[in-house]
This record gives structure tokens, sequence and C-alpha cells, in this order.
């Protein structure tokens, strides 16, 4: 308080309003810019409304040519098949076969699976034209048994071939009849010239994300899968038949894209234009009003040069001090150079950074970084979460060999190993409870996740591992201000379980904390008991071993009846990572963490640690 009332006593000599008064009067010049603002956004809609009105359009027509195709080829070899099944005469079947040929010089080859009679009707001219083997045709089917398989039973799928005969190819596997599929191989020419290749390029995938027409012909070469692309997963995952959206590529840059699901063979075809193309005249319009703008200003920024410098200077040091304060950093030495409002606002940053070092080492330090973005939310939130209670076991033998300082710097020593292992795994210290003992509560996931709920188990399981190696060398190393023979030995317990937890501020008007509830964080509290029991130091939930056990070695205990459960529950005792690279990664972990001593601790995790809980007993 003190503070505060020799700050409002500060006398300003020169104060901001009046500077900005004249800075004020300067800048009504950006008029100018605000009008070349205006004109662009306005330009902006409606350039923007016609260019997806284009691309719309331009994707109907492609599909609709596309699917005009598809089909008239479905239709016109339907019918050949059937007029073929009812001639007797093989050398007639050939003759109608080759004036087929002749008449739909773009089909390469109709194929059916007819067990009775398998026929292959081959276009010679088009392989000899192409300079490829018919044989091609026999072997692509075989590589192909499945789809064939599926197109007997009713399913219409078109692939790409042109990875197999080095041409643009497509086959069409459609059902003839029951149980009978008709493979058809024809030229993707006709669907391809009718495909955008310019500003508004168009290409066509089928459902499996398989690339079937592109501009890019390296593209179908290699037979790539657009699957990842992020229009294609728009696509993939929309329950609408076509819809235009603007999105982003892998490359960073903004596309307006419409897309249309065909009603044959599961279909997609995509149209885009790249936003960059759509804008580049507005842009180039816009750049010349700017340096007009900036010619006009150029004359007032030199008189408001001289003004801004006793204003920027103060703000410039103020936001770096801001910047520091939200970066957590809280201890500031601003010095007064000023007698206005900048002086007494840098004076109050330093007062207040060194109030906030001093309340933050009272508190969580991941709730105050949550809090200080803006992020913590008032009421519950359900979220899921690990959730993991670390007990020192057999801590009140321990106590009863200390002094009350003793203990103290016991408690204080072992956090200083223990704690680290929980932040830099991205987990937080919800509270330390005495109950029985000195117990850490520690959450992943709750504040922030890393990811996903396997991520944030993960990142738990890697703590706890981290305080095994830890733990075990403290226990050889010499404690101060109290002798080993007090604290021979010390081995932790701990429970975790994973699920659903309500998050959020409780408390009243007076004092609120960040905490978490429910049976997750219960039944995680009940499995650190039995460690005793079992002799073991680590012990999960099924829950816990069902999201991340393919990971993990573990040993599957005897089922404990847990208060408030109809069935006895399973657990699993922790040995060690399953995974040699990520028990590698825990020794890398483990050297930010004080007094870690590395030849102990690759005894403890790593490729060289425990494979079995009897290895475990034995090494503690």
């Amino acid at each position: 308080m003190a503070k505060q009332s020799t700050a409002s006593r500060t006398k300003i000599l020169f104060p901001i309003g009046s500077k900005l008064v004249i800075i004020s009067s300067l800048l009504l010049i950006t008029s100018l810019s605000t009008i070349t603002i205006l004109v662009s956004i306005f330009m902006n809609t409606d350039i923007r409304a016609t260019a997806e009105k284009n691309n719309f359009i331009v994707n109907q027509r492609s599909a609709s040519e596309a699917e005009t195709v598809i089909r008239t080829i479905h239709a016109d070899i339907l019918t050949l098949l059937n007029v073929l099944a009812a001639i007797p005469e093989q050398e007639t079947i050939q003759e109608a076969a080759r004036f087929f040929f002749q008449q739909n010089t773009h089909i390469a080859a109709i194929v059916t699976s007819e067990p009775s009679d398998n026929w292959e009707l081959l276009n010679s001219n088009f392989f000899l034209s192409n300079g490829i083997q018919s044989d091609q045709v026999s072997t692509f089917i075989e590589q192909n048994i499945d789809v064939v398989r599926r197109a007997e039973f009713g399913t219409e799928l078109l692939k790409n071939g042109m990875p197999d005969f080095g041409i643009p190819i497509l086959v069409l596997f459609s059902s003839w009849r029951s149980g009978v599929a008709v493979m058809v191989f024809f030229s993707a020419e006709n669907i391809t010239e009718n495909f955008g290749t310019g500003t508004n390029a168009s290409f066509m995938v089928n459902q499996a994300g398989e690339a079937l027409v592109h501009p890019d012909q390296e593209l179908i070469k290699n037979g790539e899968n657009l699957s990842n692309d992020a229009f294609v997963q728009i696509a993939l995952r929309s329950m609408e038949q076509q819809l235009q959206t603007q999105y982003t590529d892998a490359d960073g840059f903004t596309h307006f894209g419409a897309f249309q699901k065909l009603s044959v063979a599961n279909l997609i075809v995509f149209t885009h234009i790249q936003t960059d193309t759509v804008f580049e005249g507005i842009v180039a319009t816009t750049r010349r009003n700017i340096y007009l703008t900036i010619g006009v200003l150029f004359i007032s920024i030199l008189f408001i040069w001289f003004f801004s410098k006793t204003i920027s200077n103060p703000l410039e040091i103020l936001t770096a001090a801001a910047e520091q304060i939200e970066a957590g950093n809280y201890h500031l030495e601003l010095k007064m150079k000023s007698q206005d409002e900048t002086g007494v606002l840098m004076q109050s940053f330093v007062n207040m950074s060194h109030g906030l070092a001093n309340f933050e080492r009272f508190t969580n330090k991941a709730i105050v970084n949550v809090a200080r973005k803006g992020k913590l939310q008032l009421g519950g939130v359900t979220k899921t979460a690990t959730v993991a209670f670390i007990f020192i076991r057999d801590f009140n033998e321990i106590a009863e060999g200390l002094s009350a300082s003793e203990l103290v710097q016991f408690i204080n020593e072992y956090m200083l190993r223990m704690v680290p292992c929980i932040i830099n795994t991205g987990g937080e210290v919800d509270k330390f409870l005495t109950h029985g003992g000195v117990i850490v509560m520690a959450l992943w996931g709750a504040l922030e996740s890393a990811g996903s709920p396997e991520k944030d188990a993960l990142s738990c399981l890697r703590a706890v591992l981290m305080m095994r190696a830890s733990l075990r060398s403290l226990n050889h190393q010499e404690w101060k201000g109290n002798s080993r023979k007090a604290v021979a030995r010390i081995k932790m317990g701990c429970g975790i379980n994973v699920g659903e937890v309500v998050a959020g501020q409780m408390g009243s008007d007076d004092r609120i904390e960040y905490t978490v509830i429910g049976d997750t964080v219960n039944l995680a509290a009940r499995f650190e008991g039995p460690n005793d029991l079992f002799d073991t130091d680590i012990l999960i939930t099924e829950n816990v071993y069902k999201l991340i056990g393919k990971y993990l070695l573990v040993e599957e205990m005897p089922s404990i009846e847990v208060k408030g459960k109809v069935e006895p529950l399973r657990v699993f005792s922790v040995v060690n990572m399953r995974n040699a690279a990520q028990t590698t990664q825990i020794l890398k972990d483990l050297e930010s963490i004080p007094k870690t001593m590395p030849h102990i601790s690759r005894n403890c995790v790593g490729p060289n640690g425990p494979r079995t809980m009897a290895e475990v007993r034995e090494r503690w």
C-alpha cells in the first residue's frame, strides 16, 4: 500500500494527453489509408464471390462430364456383353468384339470373371499403338483379385492402371450379372481432357483416396494415394454430396475448393484455385494505393517522429516488460526516466512484478500459466486425464527417526527430485497431501493436454519411471542434515488411473483452488495402497493398461476389491517401457533431474533396465 501511495503522489509534468492531441492532428492524413483499405475490402468480397462461383461451376462441369463418360462406357460394355452372351459361335463373338473396338478405340480390354467361359476381349490396335503387352491385363487382374471379388457382389470401383501399363489407363470394376464381374480397361484421356488444368485445376480420386485423374501426371504414374491431402480429407469425412470450402494445403497455401461425389464407383471430383491467384489483381491495385499513401504519410511521419520518441521508447520498454511477465519472469528492474504517465506506469510494473514473483511460489505454476493465457474457465469441465498418487512408503517409520527440521529437509530433498519429473513431462502437481504420510497428487491432461489421452498417459508413465530412477540415485547418496541410519532406504508407492474427471475452480468467495474430482481420482488413490501388499512401486488400473499397455512391460497382480465396486479390479505392476527408444528417451530426460546418477539410472530404466518385477525388487 505504501508503494501505491507513493506512486499516486508522483507529479505528472508532461501528460500523455497533450502529446496525443498534437499527434492526432497530424495523423488525420491517414484517412487515405482508410479509404484504400475500404476499397480493397469491397473489391475483395466481390472477387471472392465470383471466384467461388466460377470454381463451383468448373467442378460441376468436370464432375458431370466424368460421370457421363464412365456411365457411357459402362452402359456400352453391358450392352456388348449381353449381345455376345446370346451368340453361340466364338468366331462371331470375336468379330463383334473387333467391330466394337473399332468404334470405341479408347477401350483397351474387356474381361469377365465368368467361371464357365472367362471372356478376355482385347483391342489389339490399342496395345500395338501404345507399345504395351496385352498379357499385362491378366497380371493386373491377378494383383487386384480382391477388387474382382468385391465387384462380383455388386461393388463398383475405378482404379488407376498407369503404374502397371505406363500410360494413362483406368480400370472399371463392376458387376455384369449375379456373381460375375466385368473389368473394363480404357484410356483416361477422355476424362482428362474435360478437366481444368489452368487456374481452376480439377482432379479425381476414388473412395480409397487413390489418384485417378490429376494435372500432375507423375502422381498418376507413381500410383499416389491422396488420402492425406487436406482437401481430400475434407471430402472423405463429409456427408455432403457436393461442397464448396476454403482450405490450406501442406505448403501453407490457401485455396478455394469445391468437390462433388459421383453416383458411379464412389468417385469424387475436386476443383481448386489458389487464393493468391484470385486476388492477384486486387493485390496489385492495393499495392499501388499503398505506395501513394506512403508518399503522403512520409511528410506527416517527419513531424510525428519527433513527438513519438517521448512515447514510443517508454512503451517499448513496457511492452518488453509485459512480455517478460507473460513468460513468467517477474524479476524486473525498470528505471523511471520520465515524469509523465509512462514513468508512473513503469514503477507500477516493477511493484506488480515483485508481488507476482512472491505470489507464484505459493501456488501451482501450471495453473498460473494457464490463467495468464486466459484459458482457465470458471466452473467444472469434464476432461479425460491421467491421475497419479505418489506416496513415500513406510513414511511413518522414516519420520520417527528424524527431528522436525530434519523431516522437513528430508521431504524437500525428496520433492526436489520428484517434482521436476512431473513438470518436465507436461504434468502438473495438483496438491501435496499429508494423510498418513506425504502424497503427491499429479495430473496429466487436466489443464493442458499433450494431444491425446494416450500421450498424456505415456507422459505420466515416463514421469513415474523417472521418479523410480531418481529415487534410486537418492538412496545411493548421503542425506543432508540427517544420518543414513535414520533414512536407510526409501521406496515409493504409485497408483495411476485414467478416465473422465471434473476439472475446475472450486472453493468459496474467499479462497478457490483448481483441482479435479471424480471416480477416476478416487480409484487412482486407492491403487496406491496395494503397493505394500504386492511389494511393488507402480500400479496401474485396467483403464491405463487398455490405453497404453502395448507400450509397457507389466505383470498382472491378483485382483483387488475396492469399496464401491461390485467386481474385483485388475491390477498391473509396471516393470519398464517396452520399446528401447522410449526407455533411452527417459534416460535423456533424467539428465535434467538434480543429482541423478547415470549408472544408477540405467539399472532402473533404459534398454538395460529391469524386464520383470523380480528384477525390479532385486535392484531396489
